[in-house]
């Protein structure tokens, strides 16, 4: 099933953040996106959050921030389910384009947003920390039509 997230999830959302990202975001983040008001789903099956995307959305683009599949649950299709609801919903508030940056060596990622229709636009030298430094991250972007 596929809902909202709330401020209630976040302990599943750093589970899941905690086991896949290098550089996880800390709770104090997701609560800040929350505060924020930003918008996010995720895919639960039987009360056990499998994967989130988590977006901030203005008038006329919108900015995927996380996207984020349990290591258990990859390889399925959810990241593109996710994506492309967070996508139809921007597109049904006529939101004209969407941006997202991703770690230059996240070749897997890469693949699905290229053959979702995203194109590279720029790129951010040393944007995500790592353990050891930092790495660039490639811009991505698609317009969006209604």
């Amino acid at each position: 099933m596929l809902r909202a997230i709330h401020r209630s999830d976040i302990s599943q959302l750093l589970t899941i953040e905690n086991a896949v990202h290098v550089v996880p975001w800390t709770e104090e983040t997701f609560k800040a996106c929350f505060d924020a008001g930003y918008l996010g789903w995720m895919i639960e099956v039987e009360q056990k959050m499998l994967g989130f995307i988590i977006i901030s959305q203005t008038a006329d683009e919108c900015h995927v921030l996380n996207i984020c599949v349990a290591r258990a649950h990859q390889h399925k299709g959810l990241g593109r389910k996710l994506l492309n609801y967070a996508l139809d919903y921007a597109r049904k508030n006529h939101v004209m384009i969407a941006y997202l940056e991703v770690r230059r060596s996240n070749t897997r990622a890469i693949s699905l947003y290229e053959k979702m229709k995203f194109h590279q636009v720029g790129e951010r030298k040393g944007y995500y920390p790592t353990v050891s430094g930092n790495e660039d991250a490639l811009i991505f972007a698609m317009t969006l039509k209604a």
